[in-house]
This record gives C-alpha cells, structure tokens and sequence, in this order.
C-alpha cells in the first residue's frame, strides 16, 4: 500500500469520481491514477468503487469506508510534515481560512490585516462559501480552518467550537414606521415587506419558520445572497430586514435604524471549524485568539483531539 494511492482514491472523490480532473490536481495522467486505482483495490481484494465499463460512477460501502481512513492517513502525513516544520524553526506558509461573506466582510478583516502586518512571510488565503461549504472545505483538507455561523450539520471528522453568540435585529430606513411601534411582534412584522436572506439557506429557511408557525404568511419580496444585498434594499426603502448585530454599525450604516427582536428570534452562534485530529500552525492559533480570547491554544487543541 502506497501513500500515492490514498492520495488517487480522496482526489477522484473529491473530482466527483472524474479521473480526468483529479489527475489535473495532482499533477498526474489519467491512466496514471486509473492504475493506481486498480493496484490498491488488487492489494485490499475488495472494489472500492463502482464502474460503468471504465468510468467509476459511485463508491462501493466498503470504499466509502476506506476513503474515511484515508482522509486520516493522508492528515496524520500532514500532520507530522508541519510537526517537524514547527520543529526546524520554518517560518512563513499559506493558511486557507474558509469562511461566510458576513464574517469575512464584518468579524475578521481587521484581524486578517493585522495578522498580514504581524506575519508578513506568511499567506492568507480567505475562500468564501456558505457554512456547510465551509465545513466541508475544513473537513476535506482544502481550509486548514474555517470562520462561519454554525452549519446545519456539522461532519463527523470536523469540530465545531462556538465562540460568539449574536442577537438579531430588525433593520429599516431611518423614520420607517415600524421603528415606532411600542413593541415588535412577528405580527408587525409580517405587515411589511420582508428582505431576508434566502430560503434555500439555513437562516433564511429559520426566519420564515418563525412567522409559519406563529400561523402568519409571508412572502419576503427579496431573498437576499447576503447581508449587504439585505442593507442596500433596506436602504432603498423597499422593506424591512432582519440581520445578526455584528453586520451592522451606526457609523458605517448611515441612513439605517435597528431595533432588537431577540425575543422573536433565536440568536445566530458562530463557530471555528478545525478537522478532528487535525494539526494546526502556531500560526492559526495566533489568529483565532486575535478574534475571541476564548479561542485560546490549549483549548482548542484539546477539543480537536477529542474523538467524535
């Protein structure tokens, strides 16, 4: 068994069974890999993938399996080549940090460029995707860790630490109406036109719940991709919007007024996602505890060594 077949099965799953691209990433042929494929399953005496005449076209249970160890071989590697890095004294490298448009555009830029100024041989390199992207970006090695709100579900070689619990709130143009009511209700709310982000995401689909099960309809007119669609439509009177605390400041916001509807709606919890097992850089522990002094070193590397 080599350490180059591990590398061939977690890179054709991560091409969505594609030969062809997953060679492209590892700098391979197509045959190449297909070889590589066939001797490993030869070695194990099992398939681990199913093929229509040459294509593999789906995992076998026993390759879904062996991919799970091998995602942890192919860490435990990466683990000890940055071991002994830490170990030589090397400085400088790249850290991917996966994470939403809210947090990377309001919660980390400042502590993105206070890291470049700090650690200037040192890369960051920030991919923005939606939570559970996030998470799999983390779990599949492409983010060595990731910044977003807790994904609705979080996979098992993953672990998710909550750092910062945000209230919501109502936004509107300043002198809206509404901003007037004595007390905020779903029922008031429901009366004006809706800016929230979209449905087919977890806080969208949880904003629209609440007025569903206060039996209250609505039909939000925009289903906003982020939080600055949501404020720019705000601002344009077209409605109202309801968005966590920190994506919003008085100064930057200029025209906006918000009022607290913690009591209508659960607070929105953010998390550092790291792989379990996985090996961080000194680095990345600097970073994290710029962002949140609870995200301390020994904290956390006890809860990524943790078993799931």
């Amino acid at each position: 068994m080599k350490l180059r077949q591990l590398q061939c099965l977690c890179a054709v799953v991560d091409a969505g069974l594609n030969i062809s691209r997953a060679a492209t990433v590892l700098h391979a042929t197509q045959p190449a890999v297909a070889k590589q494929l066939k001797q490993f399953e030869e070695e194990l005496g099992v398939d681990l993938l199913l093929r229509r005449g040459d294509r593999p076209v789906e995992l076998t249970s026993a390759g879904a399996r062996v991919v799970a160890w091998a995602r942890r071989a192919l860490q435990a590697v990466d683990n000890f080549t940055a071991i002994a890095q830490e170990n030589n004294g090397e400085e400088g490298g790249t850290i991917t940090l996966a994470t939403s448009h809210a947090h990377a555009n309001y919660l980390l830029l400042h502590a993105i460029a206070a890291f470049n100024q700090r650690f200037p041989r040192v890369r960051m390199q920030v991919v923005q995707a939606l939570p559970y992207h996030v998470a799999e970006l983390v779990r599949d090695g492409k983010a060595a860790v990731g910044v977003t709100y807790m994904p609705w579900q979080v996979p098992r070689d993953v672990v998710a630490v909550p750092f910062m619990t945000t209230l919501r709130l109502v936004v509107a143009s300043a002198g809206h109406p509404l901003l007037q009511e004595a007390e905020l209700t779903l029922e008031r709310l429901a009366a004006y036109p809706l800016i929230v982000p979209q449905s087919a995401r977890p806080q969208g689909a949880y904003i629209v719940s609440r007025f569903r099960q206060a039996g209250l309809e609505v039909n939000p007119i925009v289903q906003a991709y982020d939080v600055d669609v949501t404020k720019t439509y705000v601002a344009a009177g077209l409605g109202v919007g309801i968005i966590p605390a920190f994506c919003f400041s008085a100064e930057k916001d200029a025209g906006l007024e918000v009022r607290d509807v913690g009591h209508l709606f659960e607070p929105v919890t953010s998390v550092v996602l790291a792989r379990r097992h996985g090996h961080l850089s000194p680095y990345v522990y600097v970073f994290l505890q710029a962002i949140d002094v609870s995200l301390e070193r020994r904290r956390l590397e006890t809860l990524i060594l943790e078993d799931s």
